[in-house]
């Protein structure tokens, strides 16, 4: 079944050192009852369910809670094809473009959450950093807007100094 690394491993496979206690795959929500099926047979059970996202804890002490986040079947295609495979040791997976991980964390920071706030804005600057030339003052400001909010570019603006201004 499809899916793209999102969240803290996703940072990691793009250079970015950051500690995390779980698994965050994007997958689409047309496949969400396969992917609640899979993870019942690996003994995984599922606290949290919506139609955008679903939490999973192992039975296991050794496994990593899943965090899966769903998308409409048509953003899943574009989001997958536009995802870039990395090496994990014995996997490679895909990952979602640094672009669209932008985006998801824009879209996190509009729905503020206290205890995830620093973490998400910390994530958000490296991707902008890593991204030179690659989006605009303009191109960021309408993906704020469009995504979190006119403050958020400011901050954000102020925080990486002249590049986004």
């Amino acid at each position: 079944m499809p899916f793209v690394v999102i969240g803290g491993h996703a940072l990691n496979a793009l250079g970015f050192s950051r500690h995390t206690g779980d698994l965050d795959l994007l997958v689409s929500l047309g496949s969400k009852s396969k992917w609640q099926n899979l993870l019942a047979r690996l003994k995984y059970v599922e606290n949290q369910s919506d139609d955008r996202f679903s939490r999973f804890s192992p039975t296991q002490i050794a496994a990593w809670p899943i965090d899966l986040m769903y998308t409409d079947d048509h953003t899943f295609a574009k989001l997958f094809a536009a995802s870039q495979p990395k090496d994990f040791g014995l996997v490679c997976v895909p990952v979602i473009a640094p672009k669209h991980l932008i985006l998801l964390k824009l879209h996190a920071l509009k729905n503020y959450q206290e205890h995830r706030y620093a973490k998400d804005y910390g994530d958000l600057l490296f991707l902008l950093r890593q991204s030179q030339g690659k989006m605009s003052s303009e191109e960021l400001l309408a993906c704020c807007e469009k995504y979190a909010s006119k403050a958020l570019f400011d901050k954000v603006s102020k925080d990486l100094g002249s590049k986004h201004e």
